[in-house]
């Protein structure tokens, strides 16, 4: 018969919390110093300390070595440190049938009765110390299940993270690489419309340079009658007036395009815009035989902006349509307004615009396919220029064209201004070369320019003397005062600008008209010019009748009208 108090001892050492008090408490019911309680662990195949009691013992070796006698044996005794002191004590323990639990006794062994009623009870310890061993390792695989399945999301995440930064990375690359394709496709498309417009500028200067060397020939051998000079002199002016078409729209382009061109901002009715258009390509119209029509509405469609640019836009579009449209071909302009805009269209039925150029018609030395008989040059920049011009004037350019033989039709819209119609200040008559003409001093130190010009000025009634050189013009301007110095810019031993300036020092020149007569026309050049006492600034090839029309407003020395 098993004792109640020591079932009801052992019930407290089925559980974790109160197995310490019931060791204690064992020990005093079997009348022992101490009892430890050894429950084996399958997995390292060694007894450990039961959960509850502490873990540690002195001399862990020897302890074991002596646990592992009572699980072969069933029971054995020795002596072994004390769990508290180094003090050597003599010990018994028991284990159970199954190998599960052994009860150790320290200080004494029970009495057989006790000894035999404990190791009644031990089976049941053994079992409920295998269950909790059980428990832990489920715990542990459960916690270690949870702790691998959050490292695989973690890892899964990484991943996930990892895979769409090196897709962004791949789509970053792909979209490198085709901005790099695109902008090599364009660097060479670029260098191919250069090498184009280079060989177009040689043919299309080499055109004009052809008939005036011919003329020069002509005149050079002396036999020919007036009517043949003329027609000499009519073929030389008019290819230098196309030469000088060339360079004014690459200089045009080029300050416009890059924003170094100052607008007037006045009012001007889109009308006569128009007609002054018009009237500069009427001879280009009628050697072509084209039927040109206008749709120009009386009411006045007013714009704000510089007249000089409006009139060349739309002449650039007329211009255009002429250019590509065959000999007797129709060119329709038509002018319309709403309440916000006014729009110019210009329709012809020339070749048409091939739908793979139509969205590269405005860019910069792009050329669609002459006319049949090519018979009209240009360099690809006009459009280009109209475009650059109509944005600067807040409007907009618009191309469209049914295919090749189809025509094409240009439109721009500029913003309508509501207000009073512009008025137009009469033309000023030309003046003529009074009596006795003016004292001319040119100086450039081209020869053939200085030399023709004076020519020119002597067959016109003026007085003209040539320097090619800075110093020799102050020392002829203090011999005889000229009333006018045609002055070029690029001298070899005194620019332009200074040579002006010493002039002005010069008491004989301080009130002479000074002109800059020089290659160089951009803005910043005529601001220089003024700057150092210019009062005009021609560009060359000068306009003969721009530079008779200064000259005829210019007035004589006083020494000269006594």
């Amino acid at each position: 018969m098993i004792p109640f108090e020591l079932v009801s001892i052992f019930i407290d050492l089925q559980r974790p919390d109160t197995r310490l008090v019931a060791t204690q408490e064992l020990a005093h019911y079997a009348g022992v110093a101490q009892v430890l309680v050894f429950g084996k662990d399958t997995e390292i195949g060694m007894f450990l300390p039961a959960p509850g009691l502490p873990q540690t013992l002195r001399e862990g070796r020897r302890w074991q070595d002596f646990l592992r006698q009572c699980a072969d044996a069933g029971s054995a005794a020795s002596s072994l440190p004390s769990p508290q002191t180094a003090t050597e004590l003599p010990v018994w323990g028991n284990c159970d049938a199954a190998g599960e639990v052994i009860v150790v006794f320290v200080g004494t062994a029970p009495a057989a009765p006790t000894r035999a009623a404990i190791a009644a009870l031990l089976p049941l310890l053994g079992a409920k110390l295998a269950g909790e061993r059980a428990e832990l390792a489920a715990a542990g695989l459960a916690s270690a299940a949870r702790d691998s399945h959050r490292r695989a999301n973690e890892l899964n995440t990484a991943l996930d993270i990892s895979r769409r930064e090196l897709q962004s990375a791949y789509q970053r690359a792909e979209n490198e690489l085709e901005s790099r394709r695109e902008a090599e496709a364009r660097l060479r498309d670029a260098d191919r419309r250069k090498d184009e417009f280079l060989a177009m500028l040689a043919h299309e200067l080499r055109n004009p340079l052809a008939p005036i060397g011919m003329a020069a020939h002509i005149l050079r051998l002396g036999a020919v009658t007036p009517a043949r000079v003329q027609q000499t002199c009519e073929i030389i002016d008019r290819q230098i007036g196309h030469m000088t078409n060339l360079l004014d729209d690459l200089l045009d382009v080029s300050r416009v395009t890059g924003g170094r061109i100052d607008l007037e901002q006045e009012l001007h009715d889109m009308g006569a815009i128009v007609r002054d258009a018009v009237e500069q390509v009427r001879p280009l119209v009628d050697a072509r035989h084209h039927q040109l029509s206008l749709v120009v509405p009386a009411q006045a469609a007013q714009v704000c902006g510089d007249s000089t640019r409006l009139v060349q836009i739309v002449a650039n579009l007329l211009n255009n349509a002429s250019k590509y449209t065959p000999k007797g071909g129709a060119i329709e302009l038509a002018l319309s307004q709403d309440e916000t805009m006014v729009q110019v269209a210009v329709r012809d039925n020339g070749i048409g615009i091939d739908s793979s150029l139509l969205p590269h018609v405005f860019d910069l030395f792009v050329q669609g396919e002459r006319s049949p008989d090519r018979s009209q040059g240009g360099l690809g920049v006009g459009l280009a220029l109209v475009k650059s011009l109509v944005e600067r004037h807040g409007g907009s350019v618009q191309a469209s064209s049914a295919g090749h033989g189809a025509g094409s039709e240009f439109t721009i819209r500029l913003p309508r201004v509501h207000g009073a119609a512009p008025v137009l200040a009469p033309s000023r008559p030309s003046e003529g070369v009074g009596d006795g003409g003016l004292d001319i001093l040119i100086v450039d130190d081209n020869a053939d320019a200085a030399d023709t010009l004076s020519m020119f000025l002597a067959s016109v009634g003026h007085r003209p003397r040539v320097a090619y050189e800075g110093r020799s013009a102050l020392a002829l301007a203090a011999q005889v005062p000229p009333d006018v110095l045609l002055l070029d810019i690029g001298l070899p031993d005194i620019d332009g600008y200074e040579l002006a300036r010493q002039m002005r020092s010069l008491p004989q020149t301080a009130h002479a008209t000074l002109i800059a007569l020089t290659g160089y026309g951009q803005a910043a050049d005529r601001e220089l010019a003024t700057a150092a006492g210019f009062n005009h600034h021609l560009t060359k090839p000068v306009d003969a009748t721009a530079l008779l029309r200064l000259l005829a407003a210019t007035p004589k020395r006083l020494s000269r009208q006594s």
